[in-house]
């Protein structure tokens, strides 16, 4: 009987100190800081002739900007680790 009882405070203290383990793992990657790639570049990328920067913002995986121009508005998406051209979408009325 005793080496049931010793069996059954065993396993709780496994399942505290398991449940402790996971809380603290979950903690710990909420508030982990995200790698931030090390290095610059230089990019040039055409503007629409007699274009209007209208707005730049960032996303997760792209740099948005967009001009409004004679043509209609213009969006360019850029890949903000190398700075190359990622898309183009035409807005026309």
């Amino acid at each position: 009987m005793t080496g049931l009882k010793t069996l059954v405070i065993s396993m709780g203290i496994l399942i505290v100190i398991g449940i402790a383990l996971v809380g603290y793992g979950l903690t710990r990657t909420r508030h982990a800081p995200e790698a931030v790639a090390a290095g610059s570049f230089t990019s040039e990328v055409q503007i629409p002739h007699g274009a209007k920067l209208i707005s730049v913002n960032a996303t997760a995986d792209r740099v948005v900007v967009h001009f409004s121009g004679t043509d209609g508005d213009k969006i360019l998406l850029l890949d903000p680790h190398n700075g190359q051209l990622a898309g183009t979408v035409n807005l026309v009325p």
